[in-house]
Formats: C-alpha cells, structure tokens, sequence
C-alpha cells in the first residue's frame, strides 16, 4: 500500500531528517554523485547536444576529468530509514537513502522504459554533515514530508512511498519487476517549482530482492509522462 507524503516549505530542517529537495546530509567525505560520459563518446554527439555540454561546463554543472565529463546529478530526497521503519516494517533497517536524477538525462532502458541518470546512496551511522549542492541542472525547493496512510483519493501533488504501478495506463511506471520507492509529483505552487518537464512525476524504483538485499545502486529513476 502506498504511503501519502505532505510536504511544507521551510529552510530549515533537522539533521538527518526526511526531506525532498533543499541540501542533504550526507555521511563526511561523501562525493557528490554524478554521471560521467568518455569524451570519445561526447565527440560523437550532435552539434546542439555538443553545444548543450559546453554551456553546462561554463555553468559548472559538468567537470572535465582526463577521459570523462562529470555531470552533477541534483538531489531530489532524503529518506531516514529508522523514521520510516517505525511507519512501514518494509524500511526496518537503520540508515540513510539519498536519491539523485536528473530528468533531462536518459541513459537507458529497462523493457521499453527510459530511465534517467541517477544515483542512489545509502549509509548506516556515520557524523552526518549538510552539504550545499554543487552546480546542477535544477534544483527542488526544501520541502519538509509528513506520512500518512493511503486512504481515499490523494490530492495533488502526488508524492508517495511504495507508489503503485499504474496498469494498464501507456508509460506506467514503474516497469514490471521493479518496485516503486519513491514518487515526487510536479508541484507548480512552489517557488521554484517542482516540474518534471512533460512528465507528471519521476518515481525511484527498485527490484524487490535487491531492496531486501540492501543492493541499493540498483535503484532507477523512471519519468511518467502523461
């Protein structure tokens, strides 16, 4: 069953605390996730999209390693598993998710469904420290959640935990074999606002023995486009 998430807009937040968007905890030392493309590979790309690297490399959002560009993925969520443990017994374990995507980027496909660069890190213990995002693409507004069982028709936006797979609807998400973790709506009431470009919503999503596992690198993110 899903679980309904509220968000209020605030600049401030708790250590470790659940959050969508803002600045992460993150464990001390942690580098900031991003997407890395060979230069033979960038080379190859078409005029607009060449051009496209370039702004982003003047903008700081993507580094120029010796064989790669790096793009900065922006953060998305903050999800503290002893919270959400004492709501779900599916998240009993102690520990961090931080979820990153940017929806502009897809790097590849599971079936039919594109997924999006993006990255998912956990961590269990550690000194956390609140990290300012480098450079990226987009950023999402602080946004603090507060859970509540599904109940009825949920009013938008449509964030959820363990967010359902929409049969029989074109471009469901997410794809047979994966379990949603996390959906985060567009909400166009925020200053910046969340939106998702064409897409409604991006859910994170992983395979269920992989989520038992603890095998958290194979987490995707899939954009519904309606």
């Amino acid at each position: 069953m899903e679980i309904w998430i509220s968000t209020r807009r605030t600049e401030t937040f708790a250590l470790g605390q659940s959050r969508i968007g803002g600045a992460p905890d993150l464990p001390k030392g942690t580098v900031w996730p991003r997407h890395r493309w060979l230069r033979s590979e960038t080379s190859q790309w078409p005029a607009y999209a060449r051009e496209d690297l370039t702004n982003a490399i003047e903008r700081g959002e993507v580094l120029e390693e010796l064989h790669h560009v790096a793009l900065a993925l922006p953060f998305v969520a903050q999800l503290d598993l002893a919270e959400l443990g004492q709501l779900d017994p599916r998240f009993a374990r102690a520990g961090h998710l931080w979820l990153f995507a940017d929806q502009q980027t897809t790097v590849g496909e599971i079936g039919d469904y594109p997924y999006q660069a993006s990255a998912c890190l956990y961590a269990e213990g550690g000194e956390l420290e609140r990290v300012t995002p480098p450079p990226t693409p987009e950023t999402l507004p602080g946004l603090a959640l507060t859970f509540a069982t599904a109940t009825g028709d949920q009013a938008e936006p449509r964030h959820a935990l363990w967010p359902a797979r929409y049969e029989g609807v074109i471009g469901a998400v997410p794809p047979a074999g994966y379990q949603g973790l996390l959906r985060v709506d567009s909400d166009y009431t925020l200053d910046p606002v969340i939106n998702w470009g064409d897409a409604a919503w991006i859910t994170f999503a992983i395979p269920p023995q992989a989520f038992a596992d603890g095998r958290f690198d194979e987490v995707r993110a899939f954009r519904f486009c309606g």
